[in-house]
């Protein structure tokens, strides 16, 4: 057995030919020529594998001893090029509720529990794989069955255990060598004052993100986009199933360093590119003065606690904002001592200050250590 474990919904639907697969179950319900059945048993008859719409689930429920739950797909070809069986799986629960399951194969018929030879087994760790309800990738190594025709059956059994989720079956080249790490990215290495869409507001987009993919090794069957604020490139998260081309939805925030990454996989393996770094736009709205006359300036510019406005002019407030563009201090002229404004209370970051003087606005951006 050969297990290959990403962030969230890893596996695409491959695109290799076969004639009963992939699988996505997006129809809606119990695709043509799988089939649903109970144990020899014949305990579990309330909760049976069903369609949740984009997946296949079944629920557990407490019996006398322990049900089995039976998802067989159709007769399918096994080669060279489609001996890996692999699927996204997860459960409900993060807990251990003792619940078995396996993946059988039978060469004979489809619905004789007897024909069936467990070829992989899990528990509930192993199927969650650390975080309940989403989906990870995972993989079955079915080379002993090249040249023959196969059921392939998802077997839950369980008394009062959990839920197993599945989509996405489908049969790969487990033979092939991994993809080389793709290159040229945009935003490029390094770019500066990247836009910000905020025309779908609240939902903020940064797009293109693209790359050229490796014309070494096997090509990639898919990519994951890895995003973060430190040097790691993945602190933020990670999105499967992204392409060169798409944008990323995310509570992008002005004037920010972000590093960015692309892994290449295919069956083969996986392979991360170098981590890129882009900043994006100072914001708009708070960038903008009224005129372009300096009114002010703030010290110290990196500062621990406090600020002191220098300036010439008659301060009629202030107001303080974060990236986010909100509004988080509004000082009246009457507040400041000696123009100095306590800010001790604010986290590391950067933030924008605005003053008003004598009929004039001018922002200027701070950050606190």
């Amino acid at each position: 057995m050969k297990k290959i474990t990403l962030v969230l919904f890893t596996f695409l639907a491959f695109q290799w030919g076969n004639a009963q697969l992939p699988q996505d179950f997006n129809a809606g319900n119990i695709p043509t020529g799988w089939t649903t059945f109970i144990g020899t048993n014949g305990e579990g008859t309330t909760a049976n594998w069903e369609n949740a719409g984009t997946y296949m689930s079944v629920a557990y429920e407490a019996v006398a001893t322990s049900s089995q739950d039976w998802l067989v797909s159709p007769l399918v070809p096994i080669t060279t090029t489609t001996s890996l069986l692999i699927f996204d799986q997860t459960d409900a629960f993060a807990p251990n509720y003792g619940s078995t399951y396996t993946v059988r194969i039978s060469t004979a018929s489809q619905t004789t529990h007897a024909d069936f030879t467990v070829v992989d087994t899990q528990n509930e760790l192993s199927v969650t794989n650390g975080t309940p309800l989403v989906f990870s990738g995972y993989s079955v190594d079915l080379s002993a069955y090249e040249g023959q025709s196969v059921y392939i059956a998802f077997v839950l059994e369980q008394n009062d255990g959990d839920y197993w989720f599945i989509d996405n079956v489908n049969l790969a080249n487990q033979y092939v060598t991994a993809p080389g790490a793709v290159t040229t990215p945009t935003p490029a290495n390094g770019a500066i004052n990247v836009p910000i869409d905020i025309s779908a507001s609240p939902t903020l987009t940064i797009t293109p993100f693209e790359w050229v993919a490796s014309a070494t090794g096997d090509a990639a069957t898919s990519f994951v986009f890895n995003l973060g604020v430190t040097p790691a490139g993945d602190d933020i998260g990670s999105l499967p199933g992204f392409d060169s081309g798409g944008g990323v939805n995310y509570g992008w925030q002005y004037s920010t360093l972000y590093y960015w990454s692309v892994d290449a996989i295919n069956a083969g393996g996986s392979t991360p590119s170098a981590v890129w770094s882009f900043t994006t736009e100072a914001d708009p709205n708070l960038s903008i003065d009224d005129n372009n006359d300096v009114i002010f300036s703030v010290y110290p510019n990196p500062f621990k606690d406090k600020i002191k406005i220098i300036t010439q002019s008659t301060i009629d407030h202030v107001e303080v904002f974060n990236q986010l563009g909100q509004s988080i201090l509004k000082i009246k002229a009457d507040s400041l001592l000696e123009n100095t404004i306590n800010l001790s209370t604010l986290n590391s970051g950067i933030y924008f200050i605005k003053v008003n003087a004598d009929g004039k606005t001018q922002t200027v951006k701070i950050l606190k250590n």
